[in-house]
């Protein structure tokens, strides 16, 4: 598998269209930082962000503060980690999770065997689900059994990432019927990889479980899924109805935009919510 060896592996810069006014009440920075984690700095700094970024990496985005922070702000930490801020403008709106359009990613890919493609299945990846979804199943167990009535924060990210869990394990058994492939395994966490992707036999979106949505073709593979998870489907429903999640749909594979190589590293866009990660798993060349 591909591996980082340091943050300056994996560049991530964060593509967003934030109007700036002259006369908005918050204030626009970039923020470029190293070995250090979005919401980490986010609870130290307070400011809103649009997206997560991860700590082992060098990454770029927007962020939004209430008050002015100077033009440039640089700040060395521990252990080779360090931020810089430096001032865009101002905004009539505080920046909001979501507020994105994608990622560019530029990945350091030396002595790492691929083979490039144009489209990944969407599974959520080990940033979101690994050590989190069991604990989010004992979340709902606790709704289920009353327990639990308002959730803080940290629960309801569990809960998402249980959702997330049951997603990729839903369309897995949708995709083994279709295709071979292998398993990949990260941090405990096995995802099933397919030696190709048919986009012509694979529906477009893919249900997130919730009480507002249609299962469509994901139904019978969450039955069977949610069984094995000790739920019955309608059962499961009814929790998520009375902790008010709605659902959702998430695109099923995503296809890769402006991709090319250059002097050992890959670069590519992908839309929010994929997972650059994800498309290094598929395109390593020894499962060929």
């Amino acid at each position: 598998m591909w591996k980082r060896e340091k943050p300056e592996d994996f560049i991530v810069r964060e593509i967003s269209d934030i109007p700036l006014e002259e006369n908005g009440g918050f204030y626009i920075y970039l923020l470029a930082k190293r070995g250090i984690s979005t919401k980490e700095l986010a609870k130290e700094l307070k400011f809103s962000y649009a997206g997560l970024k991860d700590a082992f990496a060098l990454t770029f985005q927007k962020v939004c503060f209430d008050a002015y922070q100077g033009d440039f702000v640089r700040k060395g930490l521990e252990g080779g980690k360090w931020f810089i801020l430096k001032f865009l403008g101002k905004a009539k709106r505080k920046l909001k999770i979501g507020q994105l359009k994608g990622n560019k990613f530029a990945v350091n890919v030396s002595g790492f065997p691929y083979e490039l493609k144009t489209s990944f299945i969407n599974y959520y990846d080990v940033q979101r689900i690994a050590n989190n979804h069991d604990r989010g199943k004992r979340v709902i167990l606790a709704v289920l059994e009353g327990k639990k009535k308002r959730l803080k924060w940290l629960e309801n990210f569990l809960v998402d990432a249980y959702l997330s869990y049951l997603w990729n394990k839903s369309l897995e058994l949708c995709l083994k019927e279709l295709t071979d492939g292998i398993y990949i395994e990260e941090k405990g966490e096995k995802f099933f990889i397919p030696s190709q992707i048919d986009e012509e036999k694979l529906p477009k979106f893919w249900t997130i479980l919730g009480y507002k949505k249609k299962l469509l073709h994901s139904q019978p593979y969450y039955e069977k899924v949610l069984k094995e998870e000790g739920f019955e489907l309608e059962e499961f429903i009814s929790i998520l109805r009375l902790m008010k999640i709605k659902g959702d749909y998430r695109m099923t594979y995503v296809r890769v935009r402006e991709l090319k190589e250059v002097a050992g590293r890959i670069f590519f866009f992908l839309p929010k919510g994929a997972y650059g990660t994800m498309y290094l798993k598929h395109i390593q060349a020894e499962m060929r």
